[in-house]
């Protein structure tokens, strides 16, 4: 990989919003009160200066660790020894189903083992012109003369247009309006933490869903199974996302999903692969936005890999620093900043006993900024992810999870936000408002209130 640095020292780095971790005097009413505002202000203090703590909250034993030690024991040589939250379950499962993402055991392993090879880099190529387009009607609608605009809600746009169109690219029979209204109307409730949610509970017990939630899943339900049934009927099912998940098989009993697994499956793309991507765009341009210097070097080096045009899939494999600038971004603003699991029996942390039942937080916010394993934390620097500097542990960049149960869409993640940035930064300059930025953890790390920003054609 080609080293591209900017080059600069600590002190004329951008140091941009942060939260405030939690006092550690804070009482339980306060916590619960932070939780349901801002999850992300429960993280207490000393998790940015140790890596592992733990203590009773609303009578479990909870664990929380900020350590890539600690993360790797979870996530990869433990596994199998963690279940999702229930708090997570019980917001995910009534939309997702039995989605990879939830699914555990031998449902996991079977659907993981078959979707895998869907991501596979020569398989995601063929997205490139789809993402260029995309990248098309973001410049159209930026371009603003220099007036604000709402960024967060505009990329939103732009991340669904790709993902829909990635896993439905043909429209027969699909109203493609119909289908982001119903959406909208489920990413909202999955990201709506009710008081009753907090309250410990068997994970036997339903969820309520409202009945206008009930109707928008049965609108993305029908349109789903619709499309499947439309593919199975012909002898080509297509390339696209849904035509890959139809074909696939597992290696070693040629098995392919069942149309449930399916269905489940591209809610869970749309989900994860839509809102995630979108938010992760919207720090990187409120980043670059507030340091100039960087914002030009993405600039020239579209010039020498693209020139006034549009990248092709080589291409955009040589958007090194476009790529940096997003990964940097992913660090400062993971778009899961922390993530639950609850242990499904006695097991350990990095040599630590855990007992059945106890939940440990993994708080990869306090994690990719702290100050045993980064310099200078808190600063925008695109140069820690040279080949030079870049950290040697995967346990130090979570963005995209890890271990076993890692992001399958990290790839196309980082293909489309390195190729929107830089082909929107081609054209257009990008200038902060100075109003306040206030991170706020609500399903995803995203900026409270939206993310104005202005944009006008630069100087040739």
């Amino acid at each position: 990989m080609q080293t591209v640095s900017l080059g600069r020292p600590a002190e004329a780095l951008f140091e941009p919003a942060h939260v405030q971790p939690m006092d550690a005097d804070a009482g339980w009413r306060q916590r619960i009160e932070l939780l349901r505002a801002n999850p992300l202000a429960t993280l207490p203090d000393r998790l940015f200066r140790e890596t592992y703590h733990s203590g009773p909250f609303m009578g479990r034993q909870v664990h929380y660790v900020s350590g890539p030690e600690e993360v790797r024991s979870i996530l990869h040589e433990n596994f199998m020894s963690w279940g999702k939250s229930p708090l997570i379950m019980r917001m995910l499962k009534p939309i997702l189903g039995d989605a990879v993402f939830v699914a555990h055991g031998d449902s996991w392993k079977r659907q993981r083992k078959t979707v895998q090879p869907t991501f596979l880099k020569r398989r995601l190529d063929r997205f490139v012109p789809l993402m260029v387009e995309a990248a098309e009607l973001a410049i159209a609608q930026l371009d603003h003369d220099g007036k604000p605009i709402e960024i967060h809600a505009l990329l939103n746009e732009v991340t669904f247009f790709i993902i829909e169109r990635a896993l439905f690219s043909t429209s027969s029979g699909l109203d493609r309006g119909a289908l982001r209204e119903a959406f909208e109307i489920l990413l909202a409730e999955i990201g709506n933490v009710r008081f009753s949610d907090l309250i410990p509970a068997p994970q036997w017990v339903p969820r309520l869903m409202a009945p206008r939630v009930r109707r928008a899943l049965g609108v993305f339900r029908r349109a789903a199974e619709d499309q499947i049934n439309r593919r199975r009927a012909v002898a080509d099912p297509c390339t696209d996302l849904l035509g890959l998940l139809l074909s696939v098989r597992d290696e070693d009993t040629g098995e392919g999903l069942s149309d449930t697994d399916i269905r489940d499956t591209l809610i869970t793309f749309v989900a994860a692969g839509h809102e995630t991507t979108a938010v992760a765009l919207t720090w990187a341009f409120y980043l670059v936005a507030n340091d100039p210097a960087c914002q030009a070097g993405v600039r020239a080096e579209a010039e020498t890999v693209f020139g006034a045009g549009a990248p092709d899939a080589d291409q955009a494999g040589q958007l090194h620093l476009a790529r940096q600038v997003v990964e940097e971004a992913l660090r400062l603003y993971p778009p899961a900043p922390m993530l639950g699991r609850r242990a499904l029996e006695d097991t350990q942390i990095a040599g630590r006993k855990v007992r059945k039942g106890d939940m440990v937080l993994l708080a990869f916010y306090a994690l990719h900024r702290h100050p045993e394993f980064w310099d200078h934390p808190d600063r925008f620097d695109p140069d820690r992810w040279n080949p030079d500097r870049r950290p040697n542990n995967r346990y130090l960049s979570m963005a995209f999870g890890g271990g076993p149960r890692a992001c399958v869409g990290a790839q196309f993640a980082m293909m489309e936000t390195s190729i929107i940035l830089s082909m929107v930064l081609s054209r257009l300059t990008v200038m902060p408002t100075h109003g306040k930025v206030e991170p706020v953890m609500q399903v995803t790390l995203r900026p409270k209130g939206g993310m104005p920003l202005r944009f006008e054609r630069h100087a040739a």
